[in-house]
């Protein structure tokens, strides 16, 4: 089935915002739209998210998936994190905001009997949570999503170290790219933790809610997918056995399939959203 994916550039408030839209096939009943929001030091075209993007299309889903504005991906060469810059200027306020702008845009080219869903992944779902509170959305879905930002700051001395010279350097795993933080990050959050609390965000969802993890994720505890899930009025949760934090992909992908365990989390999203209702 040939799918048709289209590239947008948004100018959003904080930035650009560079994405694709892969469009239902010619023929088929579109149901929706799904955004799909990466997760830290992630991109819209890590691993098999474009192959996942297709399989939606084929579903009758269009799905658009973008690039956050400071994820340091920029023109020519969206593969590469190449504004350093930015990408240390970044915060979750940000973050939200963007994906806010994206569900907004996709919510304004639906019909009314069309449904918006979006995705989150890792820390793409924490920021899918706290935009899908503050957006229309008809359903949510969390892929091995993170429950709380504030524990993942430093405390103690490597807090005041990073206060001190507004650096807190990470390194990228997959490129052994040295990236640094500035303070600025931890500034934004303490200023708007109320609304970056994600616990608050899902609570106050009226949509159904889906948390998806794997049981061996060493990134991201499947104890958080379970929080999730049990915060939300209507929450599910589903668990993949035997994978981790990206279900059995990685970068760059080049099988002509997906692993089984992201088949089944495919699978288990797909009877989620086709049964979601206005």
């Amino acid at each position: 089935m040939c799918i048709i994916r289209t590239t947008f550039t948004h100018l959003g408030l904080n930035g650009h915002l560079n994405g694709d839209i892969h469009s239902v096939p010619k023929g088929m009943v579109k149901r929706g739209c799904v955004v799909f929001a990466h997760g830290y030091k992630g991109f819209k075209d890590w691993g098999a998210w474009e192959m996942m993007g297709d399989m939606f299309a084929e579903e009758g889903w269009e799905f658009l998936r973008f690039n956050f504005s400071h994820n340091g991906h920029v023109l020519p060469d969206l593969n590469q994190c190449s504004d350093e810059l930015a990408w240390g200027k970044n915060t979750y306020s940000k973050e939200k905001s963007d994906l806010e702008e994206i569900i907004l845009n996709a919510s304004e080219s639906c019909k009314p009997n069309e449904k918006i869903i979006v995705i989150g992944h890792s820390r793409g779902g924490g920021i899918a949570a706290l935009a899908a509170a503050n957006s229309h959305v008809d359903g949510v879905v969390l892929l091995a999503s993170v429950s709380d930002f504030a524990r993942r700051f430093p405390v103690g001395d490597q807090l005041e170290a990073w206060r001190k010279t507004d650096r807190l350097e990470v390194v990228n795993g997959r490129t052994q790219q040295v990236l640094s933080h500035s303070f600025s990050f931890f500034k934004d959050f303490t200023m708007n933790a109320d609304a970056l609390n994600i616990e608050s965000a899902v609570r106050s969802l009226k949509v159904p809610l889906l948390a998806v993890h794997g049981d061996s994720d060493k990134a991201v505890s499947d104890v958080e997918g379970r929080e999730l899930a049990g915060w939300a009025t209507q929450g599910q949760f589903v668990s993949i056995p035997d994978t981790g934090h990206t279900f059995g992909t990685s970068h760059p992908w080049t099988d002509e399939s997906l692993p089984s365990p992201a088949l089944k989390a495919m699978s288990h999203i797909v009877n989620f959203i086709n049964n979601v209702s206005h």
